[in-house]
């Protein structure tokens, strides 16, 4: 008999406590999901799988994420921010860091006198630079918290144009679209 009843807690009841779903929008376009119809105008609704969000940018199938860029003297520019201060980014994936340029670094709080130094490998010999950590990195739709950088420049002709380097594309697998000027990114 206990059995029996074990059974019946276990498979049976619940069942028992599956209700209707029901979606009503109101006169403003709000939506309310309840198992409660108040009225007869509400319509029965059945939920979707979790992949089922119509959002073209984060599509929950493939986890994919797309990056416009511009192509501007045979570079792929993109546009995000460092610690909210917007800039611009050539895409570099033979950095192993971001570069971000000292104008920005200044306005986005980077310098630090705890700062190490570090010496990296630019197309005019070696260099010593800060190394930090930017709090929040946006490009595009994607956030990224603590992603190292440095501080130097990388243009004599623009002070606030970065390099978007490994150290945020490490993240991600990487296929680039020119024909869209487009870099799609899935998580590793």
């Amino acid at each position: 008999m206990l059995k029996v009843l074990i059974y019946l807690i276990i498979f049976i009841f619940p069942w028992l406590s599956y209700a209707q779903m029901y979606k009503i929008i109101d006169d403003d376009g709000n939506i309310t999901y309840t198992d409660i119809a108040p009225s007869m105008e509400a319509k029965p609704y059945k939920p979707k799988g979790i992949n089922a969000i119509d959002n073209p940018s984060y599509n929950m199938n493939k986890l994919s994420m797309v990056i416009p860029y511009v192509d501007k003297d045979g570079s792929m520019i993109v546009q995000g921010s460092v610690n909210g201060i917007a800039m611009s980014f050539v895409v570099d994936t033979g950095a192993t860091l971001l570069a971000i340029p000292p104008v920005i670094a200044k306005r986005a709080g980077l310098y630090d006198v705890t700062s190490t130094m570090v010496t990296t490998q630019t197309a005019n010999g070696e260099v010593n630079v800060p190394k930090v950590s930017i709090k929040l990195l946006s490009v595009a739709k994607i956030k990224l918290p603590h992603v190292e950088a440095t501080i130097q420049s990388i243009s004599t002709k623009n002070d606030e144009l970065g390099l978007l380097g490994m150290s945020f594309f490490k993240h991600y697998k990487m296929t680039i679209d020119h024909k869209l000027k487009e870099i799609q990114l899935e998580p590793k």
